[in-house]
């Protein structure tokens, strides 16, 4: 008998969205976003302590990590939103559209290989 593992079917789905700046009326910009993937297999985890320590001394509030079987294509322009957890999905007025704070990277405590980390949260240094 196999033994399903985690990563054989991560347990969330996301929306990755990216924010494209638009110029705006009177010569002034803002930033737009384009819908790039939806229902992206993920699974959010809580951070530690120290994982939030490091990113508020960086001038950002650390939410969770999302992990990811493939690397996802993202960067510091890209934000996620988790639609659904453990198969149950997430009712839309409670979704929170959160800022990606770092390049995906891969897994190194999981101990099995194969997941990519992207840390997500609020980007305050630059409100």
């Amino acid at each position: 008998m196999h033994d399903m593992s985690i990563l054989d079917h991560l347990p969330d789905e996301c929306t990755i969205q990216r924010l494209v700046r638009t110029k705006g009326e009177l010569a002034g910009s803002k930033d737009a976003v384009v819908i790039e993937l939806l229902k992206v297999s993920c699974w959010e985890q809580q951070v530690s302590a120290s994982e939030s320590l490091t990113y508020q001394k960086r001038g950002m509030e650390l939410r969770s990590k999302v992990y990811f079987v493939e690397k996802p294509f993202v960067s510091r322009r890209h934000q996620i939103v988790v639609t659904s957890r453990n198969g149950e999905a997430v009712a839309v007025a409670d979704q929170v559209v959160w800022d990606v704070l770092d390049s995906p990277a891969p897994d190194v405590n999981l101990g099995r290989g194969g997941l990519f980390r992207v840390m997500i949260g609020r980007n305050t240094a630059e409100a």
